[in-house]
Parts: C-alpha cells; sequence; structure tokens
C-alpha cells in the first residue's frame, strides 16, 4: 500500500508509527514433522544482532515444538550468499528455487522491525522493553506466503530485585506465539 492509501485509510492522520500489514495466513504451513529452511532474518534498526538471535529462538521453537527436520543453518547460510537471496514476499520464483535446492518443505524468515532495551536505569521517564518481529513463511505449491506480525512490551523491573529483560527472553514468547498461528 502506498504511504498515500495508508494516510487515507488513517483518515488523513499522520503517525509516527509504521504501518502494521494485517496478518496474512491463508493455510497452514502443515509444520510438524515438515524439513524446515529457517532463512535469514533482518535485524531492528540499530540493533545489529536482533536478527540472527530471532533466528536462533526460530530455529529453537521450530525443533523443540513442532518437531521439524531442521535443514543445517549453515547449508541455508551458503545457499543465501551464494545466491545473493534476500526473502520477500512478492518473489514467489525465488523462493521456489531457494526451497528445492536446500530440498525444504517449508521456508521461514522474519524481521525484528523494532526493539526497544529496557531504559529503567534512567530516573524518568522508565522505559519498558519492546519488540515488534514479523515472521514470513512459504511452503511450495502452497496459496501464498504467510505472514504474522507480533509485538510484545516487557515490564519494568522492580528497582531492588527484579532483572531487566533482554531481546531473547522478549523475543521468545512472541516468535512462539507467531510460529502457533502460522502452523
Amino acid at each position: 500500500m502506498t504511504s498515500l492509501g495508508a494516510l487515507a485509510l488513517a483518515g488523513g492522520c499522520m503517525s509516527t508509527q509504521p504501518a502494521v500489514p494485517p496478518d496474512r495466513v491463508s493455510e497452514s504451513l502443515a509444520l510438524p514433522g515438515a524439513k524446515v529452511a529457517v532463512l535469514p532474518f533482518s535485524s531492528a534498526p540499530g540493533h545489529a544482532d536482533t536478527g540472527q538471535s530471532a533466528r536462533e529462538i526460530s530455529m529453537g521453537l521450530l525443533v523443540k515444538s513442532y518437531r521439524v527436520s531442521l535443514i543445517s543453518p549453515s547449508k541455508v547460510e551458503a545457499y543465501c550468499r551464494h545466491e545473493s537471496i534476500r526473502p520477500t514476499e512478492q518473489d514467489r520464483r525465488r523462493l521456489e528455487a531457494a526451497a528445492k535446492a536446500l530440498g525444504a518443505d517449508v521456508l521461514i524468515w522474519g524481521s525484528v522491525n523494532t526493539f526497544t532495551p529496557d531504559r529503567s536505569d534512567r530516573p524518568s521517564p522508565a522505559t519498558p522493553p519492546y519488540v515488534d518481529v514479523t515472521l514470513y513463511g512459504f511452503r511450495p505449491g502452497g496459496t501464498g506466503v504467510a505472514r504474522v506480525t507480533g509485538q510484545k512490551r516487557g515490564e519494568i523491573p522492580d528497582p531492588v530485585w527484579g532483572r531487566p529483560l533482554t531481546f531473547e527472553a522478549l523475543a521468545q514468547s512472541v516468535i512462539a506465539e507467531l510460529l502457533g498461528r502460522m502452523r
């Protein structure tokens, strides 16, 4: 959607928040038992390690919760480097080719759109941690690319005993929820 279209839908009001596209999951990816290749994730601006962390969290959850057969991450990375692939929803032909070359039933990738670390160390205003993640899934021969987006805001920790939530702790729950909606 163009920015003018988004502006029209928003009733003409400008917002500093990015427009979040609606979830699109027309059919299940049938994850349990599938051969899954998890492609690289993009990181949140200013937090270069969040994409890799989100990818690792996703791989762990896929194996633990859905008992998938994971395609070797090094094989996936080598393929992506060799083919200069950056997965997008619009490029189904490249996604089909990647799935075939990797021997995958399903491709998963994602984007950490926003990460705000805990800022309870400052007197005012304290800011709880926040993460916004989008996951994409593609099954060759399916009707399209599934897309789910989720956000999670942590709590401000107790000033004496509490520990701030890390990106990994916050992202774990949102990614688990998103994979559940895609399965």
